[in-house]
């Protein structure tokens, strides 16, 4: 412990086995690694590690297009910080993490209190982009200060909020679409067609508890620009200094924008969140209701199962002065705050970590030799996917019989079979899932600009072709589609067809469409 009481603890989740072209949404129930006295989290920082050879941890960081954490979330059943916005079955989420790897920080004098009682749980995704299986660790870096130090005495508990665009999802994505939108940028759900199927928005959260809010910062995907934190007051008059928000009665409270280390732009996981400044202090009262939406770029590409989600730590009014643990009254100090409607709100943000070096193989350097406009046809309506291979029609299949573009006449489709998922029940992907849906191996068929041969990294291949289909990941089981076959499209035009798998980006493949 040094001199301010703070202890930097290192944990440690797994090890977890990631199987060939792994793409599970799975989840740890059991004894997830935490502090084991009452005390004040105040800083996290979360990674993903290879396990050593003996299978303890740590190893080195893998490569991000050869492994990555396309989530980590992790839930607890603790009181003292209660959270709200996505409770499930007792536990609430209190922290997240995805490839861009963004790390809490609480401004000073504001701690999330975590009791020696308290069970975490980890729900995962970890996305193994290659043939090759491994075994992983979740890591997590905290500052933590026990309850019992002197330091704890002055610190004011936090309590998490979970705003997501698609809240209560067990997958919460949404699908933006190459040109859409406006200006080359599509919001949402601002500008989804019925993004909630006709129920209530899922992207607000009404507040019950006043008090202030201290830090928030926002998780997107690649191609994402900005996550979006508005506050709606009904019948509320905003200052001339306010930030307008996007609905009636409402003011902007931050904006997180992610900001890219790669240089080809908002196109990979190469990039960093930016999470508020130590003063940001806005108030919010009962029946304010939080709202986020996220903006994502649409020049460059097509962006499948993006996410948009903020944490947003609260520190509740009928708290101050209270020892979280014990309900005892002491000396914490009141918080200073402003009622973001008649005072501006500080809207400068800050990146929480630099470019990592996981992030350095960008790709998109010549590799596959193959001229996919020069393969022979061969007239065949299906295509079969088996051992990460596009049978006929792969790209890096070698001189033989399967060497061939398939080919149809304009107007009829061509029918692809995914062999390496399986089609018996997933049982409960995330809580208890079947065998056969852990060994499956989930496949898309997504088009990407003709040649499509360049090297596969963190930047390329880019759902960017001719045709813009998307089969949607092939397999039983969320985050699959339910379907083992999917059919190209009727009405794409004659001429030359290449895709690639969004979750195995090395596999190319090509089709023919003819007149």
């Amino acid at each position: 412990m040094g001199a301010s009481g703070v202890e930097h603890l290192h944990f440690a989740a797994g090890p977890y086995t990631v199987t060939p072209g792994a793409n599970a949404i799975l989840t740890d129930l059991n004894e997830v690694p935490k502090p084991l006295v009452n005390g004040f989290m105040t800083r996290v920082s979360p990674n993903l590690h290879y396990a050593l050879p003996n299978g303890k941890c740590c190893g080195a960081i893998p490569r991000v297009d050869v492994i990555h954490l396309h989530h980590g979330v992790w839930l607890t059943d603790g009181p003292a910080g209660a959270g709200e916005g996505n409770a499930q079955s007792g536990f609430y989420p209190f922290m997240a993490s995805g490839e861009e790897k963004t790390a809490y920080q609480l401004p000073p004098g504001f701690g999330y209190p975590v009791a020696a009682t308290d069970h975490w749980i980890l729900n995962y995704m970890i996305h193994n982009l290659r043939v090759k299986p491994a075994k992983v660790y979740i890591t997590y870096d905290m500052d933590f200060i026990p309850d019992t130090s002197p330091a704890a005495r002055g610190l004011t508990p936090v309590h998490p909020i979970w705003m997501d665009v698609e809240d209560h999802q067990l997958y919460p994505v949404f699908n933006v679409y190459r040109h859409s939108g406006k200006n080359g940028k599509f919001t949402f759900p601002d500008m989804a067609k019925n993004p909630y199927q006709g129920g209530p928005p899922l992207n607000t959260f009404t507040v019950d508890h006043p008090g202030t809010l201290v830090a928030t910062a926002g998780h997107l995907h690649p191609g994402g620009l900005y996550d979006d934190l508005d506050l709606i007051r009904p019948g509320a008059h905003r200052a001339a200094k306010t930030v307008r928000g996007t609905q009636p009665s409402s003011v902007r409270l931050f904006r997180s924008n992610a900001d890219y280390f790669d240089k080809r732009g908002p196109i990979s996981w190469d990039m960093a969140m930016t999470a508020t400044a130590k003063d940001w202090r806005p108030h919010v009262d009962a029946n304010d209701v939080l709202r986020i939406s996220s903006t994502y770029e649409t020049k460059r590409a097509s962006w499948y199962e993006s996410m948009g989600i903020m944490v947003v730590w609260e520190a509740w009014d009928d708290q101050t002065g209270l020892d979280p643990f014990t309900g005892a009254r002491d000396a914490r100090a009141h918080v200073a705050s402003v009622d973001p409607f008649a005072h501006a709100v500080n809207q400068v943000g800050h990146v929480t970590h630099g470019h990592l070096a996981e992030n350095n193989h960008h790709g998109g350097t010549p590799w596959l030799t193959i001229d996919p406009n020069t393969l022979r046809s061969c007239d065949t309506h299906s295509v079969q996917i088996a051992g990460f291979v596009y049978s006929p029609g792969d790209l890096e299949t070698p001189a033989g019989k399967q060497r061939c573009a398939p080919t149809v006449k304009q107007g009829q489709s061509i029918t692809f079979h995914n062999d390496d998922a399986s089609p018996l029940s997933p049982g409960i992907p995330g809580i208890a899932p079947s065998p056969a849906y852990v060994q499956s191996i989930f496949h898309t068929i997504t088009s990407c600009q003709d040649p499509c041969g360049l090297d596969t990294g963190i930047s390329y291949p880019l759902a960017n072709g001719a045709g813009g289909f998307d089969s949607t990941q092939l397999g039983v089981g969320t985050p699959a589609s339910g379907q083992l076959s999917w059919s190209t499209p009727k009405n794409l035009r004659p001429g030359v067809y290449t895709f690639f798998c969004r979750i195995h980006p090395f596999m190319r493949g090509v089709f023919r469409i003819i007149h």
